[in-house]
């Protein structure tokens, strides 16, 4: 009987317990997604970020810089350490860094509905271009004209990718183990069937092993250097202790010659036997015991006593559970007759073709929800990963088509992510490209929410921070395998490997924004082929 009843009372604890979290957690959430306090309406942000949304091209770094001057600089909704902390925490998380910012900056000014509304109207305009653009691929690449020009395109992508490693190899490898570390991860993607979740993981465990080893040997040396300064500290005041005793005794000649006299006298026989006391010494006088030394010891052995004195538990309260009203029965009954009318339209749909497309639709979501969530160093590390599920696995388009993409991604505003779009449409129409959409940005989304809600705690993280120090000279490898995987899909000529040389060098020493190297390769490659440019 008795456990039957401690049976009932864990299960109401528990029940309790949750109840509480629970309420807690809905209590969060709608004082984040309602603030009593915003520094910003939502429609003001909604407005900004979907002009630069449709404005911001280059993708990166060229769209973060857009991001300060329209928030520090125009609007002064943020000081410059503020956005610094968005475009780091931006930076240590997976997904596209420009869409982390976004969902940072509505985070901090408008709660969880201003990093909603912040990131949907900036990926807005981006998504219905590429839309556009996507429908426009199926007719134009009939045209050789448009395919030379696609070329280019790819061309130039593929030396964008190439200055981009060169520039991040040169802070991201400060380091032996960083070069060796980013020399390994992209060994491993271009010569191995190894994922880019494999490899984050490795990575990640690679950066937490030597930042613990490192912090140990640290630890290790600052307690020896102590203990040397202790004892060197020590030996010095034990030396002055020693020369201040000598000074003093040889101050004072007569002083150590009178307590240090040695008297001999024979016993004297008329006394009974008894024995003289021996005098003791000035210079080392015999310690007596204190006389409150037992009473000390009592008191401090009653205030031990005292102190460790034993807490009791409180005990919670039990058996808190409440009942969740149930819809009437009327309102069960009025929603099957209101389906009625439709049941015969229902039943003359094609189910084995919906179905089909819904499975369809939903691993096309699972590719890119599953690499979103681990891939740091924004859209071009998840080339490989995605033209090897795209392409190879379920062979959904060709490699030409999918480095199309990649190039309309990088020649249309916002993060170049948006790729997800044109694969998506590609494969399964509208709802595929919302579908993979969704899934690309939605982890990043939900890492940044939760970053930002404790960021102090997350920059303080050792496993954390350790974590990502071994994934940073990681993505410069993963960088360099997203471009050996575009070059073997599209650079198939002499002309091409040229323009993809000049693009390196654009990039590398021309202050040019990507998006006019972009075309400018297109024309390229388009006016040598004709025979405009001989």
């Amino acid at each position: 009987m008795n456990e039957k009843v401690e049976i009932t009372e864990s299960k109401s604890s528990l029940i309790a317990m949750f109840a509480g979290s629970f309420r807690w957690l809905r209590e969060w959430v709608a004082s984040q997604i309602a603030p009593a306090e915003s520094a910003v309406e939502w429609r003001a942000l909604a407005k900004a970020f979907f002009r630069l949304g449709t404005t911001g091209f280059g993708g990166g770094i060229a769209v973060i810089s857009q991001i300060r001057r329209l928030v520090v600089h125009q609007k002064r909704w943020m000081t410059e350490e503020e956005f610094l902390d968005a475009v780091s925490l931006a930076q240590s998380l997976p997904g596209a860094n420009a869409a982390n910012a976004t969902t940072y900056v509505g985070l901090k000014l408008c709660g969880v509905r201003g990093a909603v509304v912040s990131v949907v109207s900036f990926i807005l305009p981006s998504f219905l271009m590429m839309i556009g653009l996507t429908i426009a691929h199926s007719y134009l690449y009939k045209f050789p004209d448009a395919q030379r020009i696609f070329q280019g395109f790819n061309a130039a992508v593929v030396g964008l990718i190439a200055a981009t490693v060169t520039k991040l190899g040169k802070t991201a490898m400060q380091q032996q183990w960083h070069l060796e570390l980013g020399v390994a991860a992209g060994f491993m993607l271009i010569f191995t069937t190894t994922t880019i979740a494999e490899v984050v993981l490795i990575a990640g465990v690679v950066g937490i092993f030597i930042q613990f080893y490192k912090t140990r040997a640290r630890q290790q040396i600052r307690q020896k250097i102590s203990k040397e300064r202790q004892a060197s500290v020590r030996e010095v005041v034990l030396e002055q202790q020693a020369r201040q005793h000598a000074a003093d005794l040889i101050e004072s000649k007569d002083k150590l010659a009178n307590e240090y006299k040695v008297e001999v006298s024979l016993p004297d026989k008329s006394a009974d036997g008894d024995k003289e006391e021996k005098r003791p010494s000035k210079a080392f006088p015999k310690p007596e015991p204190s006389p409150d030394s037992n009473d000390g010891d009592g008191a401090n052995a009653d205030h031990s006593e005292d102190h460790h004195e034993p807490f009791l538990p409180i005990a919670g309260k039990k058996g808190v559970t409440q009942k969740l009203p149930k819809l009437p029965n009327k309102l069960n009954s009025f929603v099957w007759l209101a389906l009625l009318p439709f049941l015969p339209a229902l039943f003359l749909l094609n189910w084995s073709a919906m179905l089909g497309k819904l499975l369809m639709v939903w691993k096309l979501a699972m590719i890119f929800f599953r690499v979103g969530t681990v891939t740091f160093g924004g859209g071009f590390v998840m080339i490989p990963q995605i033209e090897t599920d795209i392409v190879e696995v379920h062979r959904w388009m060709d490699h030409q088509t999918f480095a199309d993409g990649m190039a309309f991604g990088q020649i249309t505003p916002g993060p170049v992510l948006i790729t997800a779009t044109f694969i998506g449409y590609k494969v399964a129409g509208v709802l595929g490209a919302v579908a993979a959409t969704i899934a690309a940005f939605l982890p990043s989304f939900v890492m940044t929410v939760i970053a930002g809600a404790s960021l102090n705690r997350f920059r303080t993280n050792f496993l954390v921070q350790s974590f990502l120090a071994g994934v940073a000279p990681a993505v410069v490898g993963m960088l360099a395998a997203a471009g050996v995987s575009l070059a073997r899909s599209g650079l198939n000529t002499p002309l091409s490997f040229g323009v993809a040389t000049m693009a390196f060098l654009l990039m590398l020493r021309a202050k040019l924004n990507p998006v006019v190297i972009i075309f400018g390769c297109g024309l390229v490659q388009w006016a040598v082929a004709r025979g405009l440019i001989g």
